[in-house]
Order: C-alpha cells, then sequence, then structure tokens
C-alpha cells in the first residue's frame, strides 16, 4: 500500500495540491528536445500562481496549508480525498519527527514522547475540524477521548503511525455517515461523486448516469433527502471548497473560477457573495493575506 521513498512526506503535500493544479491536457505531446526545461517551467509556475514566496523562494506554510486542507477534507466528509491521503503515506517513515520541510515543531527530545504529543494534536485537529463539519459533540469527543486513550498506551512509532491513519480515516467517516444519515444509497453515490469532480462541469445527466435512474429521479430523491436540488448542491460544493481554496493559496478569483468549471467569473463572484456576503476578493483578504503577518492558531 505503501510508498517506499524517503520523499513521501512532499509527496503527500503534492497530493494535497492536486485539488489547485491546472492539469495537462493529454492531447499535447511535449517535444523531447524540451519536455525538462517545461517541466522546470511549469513546477516553478505552479509554486508561483498557487503559494505566495518569500525569501529564496521558499513556499510559505506548507503545514499550515496541508494542515488546513486535510482538516477540510475531515470537516467536509469527504472520505475517498483521505483514503487517498493515506494510500500515499509511508508508515514506515517517523511522521513526527521535526524537519524542514514538514515543519513539524519539536516537544520532546524523546522520539516516542515527540511522537505521542503529535499524536494527541492530530487527534484534536480532527476533532476541531469533526466539530466544524457538524459532528454532535458526543460523537466527536467519545472518538477522540478513547484514541488518545489507546493511543498514549502505545510505544511503537510505526504502530503509532498506523493509528493516526485510522484516526484520521474514522473521523472522517464518522461527519460523513452523520452528514448523510437520512441519505439513501443513490444520493450518497451522487454526492462522492460530486466531492471526486468538483473541476468538472457536472450535470444532472451525469449523476443519471453513475447511478442509472432517470434524472427526474435523482432530482426528487435530492429534494427529498438533503431539501436542495442537484444543481444547487454541486454549485454550493463548489463555493464552498472555493473558499477553502482561497484561504490558502494565493490563487487569482479568475483562476479559481476557471478551476472550478463555473460558467463565468462574474457567476462564479455572484454565487460565491449569496452565501458568503462577500466576494472572493474580499474573502481572500481577509483568510488568506492576514495570515503573513501572524502566527498561525491552531487551537
Amino acid at each position: 500500500m505503501a510508498k517506499n521513498s524517503n520523499s513521501s512526506s512532499e509527496d503527500l503535500y503534492k497530493l494535497l495540491l492536486d485539488d489547485i493544479r491546472i492539469a495537462d491536457d493529454k492531447r499535447f505531446k511535449v517535444d523531447k528536445s524540451v519536455e525538462k526545461i517545461r517541466n522546470t517551467i511549469i513546477k516553478g509556475f505552479e509554486e508561483q500562481v498557487f503559494f505566495e514566496t518569500e525569501g529564496l523562494g521558499d513556499p510559505v506554510s506548507y503545514k499550515r496549508a496541508a494542515e488546513k486542507s486535510i482538516m477540510y477534507y475531515v470537516s467536509t466528509g469527504d472520505v475517498p480525498k483521505v483514503l487517498s491521503l493515506i494510500e500515499h503515506l509511508d508508515p514506515s517513515e517517523n511522521f513526527y519527527k521535526p524537519g524542514e520541510f514538514n515543519d513539524v515543531g519539536e516537544v520532546s527530545e524523546n522520539p516516542l514522547l515527540q511522537a505521542l504529543s503529535m499524536f494527541v494534536s492530530g487527534i484534536t485537529l480532527y476533532t476541531r475540524a469533526a466539530l466544524d463539519g457538524g459532528l454532535p459533540d458526543h460523537i466527536a469527543y467519545s472518538l477522540s477521548d478513547n484514541y488518545i486513550k489507546y493511543g498514549l498506551m502505545v510505544t511503537d512509532i510505526s504502530k503509532l503511525n498506523h493509528l493516526q491513519s485510522c484516526a484520521l480515516y474514522d473521523f472522517t467517516y464518522q461527519v460523513s455517515n452523520y452528514k448523510y444519515r437520512s441519505c439513501g444509497l443513490y444520493v450518497k453515490k451522487c454526492c462522492e461523486y460530486i466531492y471526486r469532480h468538483l473541476h468538472n462541469k457536472i450535470t444532472l445527466s451525469d449523476l443519471a448516469s453513475i447511478t442509472g435512474k432517470s434524472e427526474g429521479y435523482i432530482s426528487k430523491i435530492f429534494e427529498q433527502e438533503l431539501s436542495l436540488r442537484p444543481t444547487v448542491f454541486i454549485r454550493d460544493t463548489k463555493i464552498e471548497y472555493a473558499a477553502h481554496a482561497l484561504e490558502i493559496t494565493d490563487i487569482s478569483v479568475a483562476a479559481l473560477s476557471d478551476l472550478l468549471s463555473f460558467p463565468s467569473t462574474s457567476a462564479f463572484i455572484k454565487y460565491f457573495k449569496d452565501k458568503y456576503k462577500v466576494t472572493p476578493l474580499e474573502y481572500k483578504n481577509l483568510h488568506f493575506n492576514n495570515k503573513k503577518t501572524a502566527a498561525p492558531d491552531i487551537f
């Protein structure tokens, strides 16, 4: 399952950023003579577009951006995304070791105490994200208490790595399970499809196709089970993701609109303002630019 690589932490960050990258059109073939140069250009482009840089070009707060992404996936109950993240983790690597790239702080010179402290911090973040996602207090805190109680008994860092992945999955699953507790199989399948295809134009026809049901039937059960038309659910889910992207990246409003396949930038701005009462640019100025001068408050 795990990748055998010394750069699995870097791979994880790349995976987290896949959601806000522009994929190559596979129909375009790069000539071999310039392929290496072009790859370097694209890498630099992605870093400059999606992360503000300072100093010698080091990305600002990879840890904070990755942390916010993971918490977003927990709070939205995005089980497929979390499973994908876990699949790319190498449990043989010490997740909790202080390092330059992953920016893990050192709280103890003892490796096990360091790991246990970081494990508890992770559980705390998952708990808060789950609560933000609407999971009732008694469920979130019960899961948190038990993970901390039995996690503190673990004396092997590799096992603690595995347990951290279990916690990430369990909190995300509980949010998803509670969020769609009154939904049947077809609505759940549609919602999962929507989360996995936020960058595409998603139509009612697409949802009918993946379920094998008629468009009229899909519209009917969405309104019955979620009190929303499918088109509204799709739009709101994209807008929520857009807000997340604006918090962690320096992407432009127009680029984000294109990335999420809105019909126009003006339509994107209108829908965003309808939901958050501010324009995307105003939201970005409030939530992203302020992070430059203030230390992130993760607790």
